[in-house]
């Protein structure tokens, strides 16, 4: 039903005993493994072209997104959406949204900026004082297409905006 959009075909100076490895592992050692899919679909690139491919630096990208409870559970977000462009200045705009948690709040944002995104698949690991969200998503409307992305952050509600923002621009580029 989705098309998948694939990493780049790459040769790899590994040894070919390391191809099959993921390039998570290979960078931060045994314990940090990519989630499967993803890592299949990484087996054997480069570091700089794993964070080109999966992290792309994302046109429409959440930053600041802070929380305060609410009522039922729900969180309020406030957050700043910055567009980027290769012809403009980016432009910084501040957002308010009520959620029930970081990845819907940051859906939403993304959903109201045009970048719709389905999270189909989500796994979120700790490494060192940061915390590095992976996620599959994708959009009907949009060809069907899915994309494995990643993002880090100094927390989880930064690493998951950075990750949807990623999925998004993989997506809609």
């Amino acid at each position: 039903m989705f098309n998948t959009i694939s990493a780049p075909v790459t040769t790899s100076t590994y040894a070919s005993a390391d191809i099959k490895q993921d390039p998570f592992t290979t960078r931060f050692g045994n314990g940090h493994r990519l989630p499967r899919g993803m890592r299949d679909e990484a087996a054997g690139m480069a570091w700089p072209l794993f964070i080109a491919t999966y992290a792309p630096a994302a046109d429409i990208r959440i930053s600041h997104m802070e929380a305060s409870r609410g009522r039922g559970g729900q969180q309020h977000y406030t957050a700043e959406m910055i567009r980027t462009s290769k012809t403009e200045q980016p432009i910084t705009s501040t957002h308010d949204i009520t959620a029930m948690g970081p990845t819907s709040a940051a859906s939403h944002l993304l959903a109201d900026a045009g970048r719709h995104v389905e999270i189909m698949a989500f796994h979120q690991t700790e490494l060192y004082e940061a915390t590095i969200t992976f996620v599959k998503v994708a959009h009907q409307n949009n060809e069907n297409r899915t994309a494995w992305a990643m993002g880090f952050g100094a927390t989880n509600e930064a690493s998951i905006a950075a990750a949807l923002a990623s999925g998004a621009q993989r997506i809609y580029g």
